[in-house]
């Protein structure tokens, strides 16, 4: 099943509360921790992580705090996967080690299947930005209309 890590599902709560509340101020990774009740010290550093990538602005010092980088629909979901897990993919044979790394590469033959499945999925990802996953409709009818959309748990 393919599904986002817990450091991603912590990124897009993080972005979603800075999209959302946090527009106008500087919030610290305890506050959004607080919140959606996740580990403080994994959010912080998938917060660094994210700013290290621009979709974050790091102000250092204690008043500083964290802000979008980017207004939230220029901000791709893949961009916050990539951020947070590396490259996109779906089986192990594309990640970095590639074919070298796969014992079965010589006998597979779901590599063209899989590889129709990874492009549209990425492709997906990068379509769909922060905001639509911040829009409070169904995404039916937009460009996303054989997707399910991902949805924001709140407390």
């Amino acid at each position: 099943m393919f599904t986002f890590t817990k450091k991603t599902d912590y990124a897009l709560l993080a972005l979603c509360f800075l999209a959302t509340e946090g527009t106008d101020r500087l919030v610290g990774p305890r506050e959004i921790a607080q919140r959606y009740e996740i580990p403080a010290e994994l959010l912080a550093k998938v917060m660094q992580a994210l700013a290290k990538r621009k979709l974050m602005i790091s102000v250092p010092g204690p008043t500083g705090g964290y802000q979008l980088g980017r207004e939230a629909v220029q901000i791709s979901i893949a961009e916050i996967v990539e951020a947070t897990d590396g490259p996109l993919a779906i089986a192990q044979c594309w990640e970095e080690s590639g074919l070298d790394g796969c014992q079965q590469a010589r006998h597979c033959h779901l590599r063209g299947p899989l590889a129709r499945i990874q492009e549209q999925m990425a492709d997906i990802l990068r379509q769909m930005t922060l905001a639509d996953v911040l829009a409070p409709e169904p995404l039916r009818g937009r460009r996303f209309e054989n997707t399910v959309p991902l949805i924001m748990a709140q407390k």
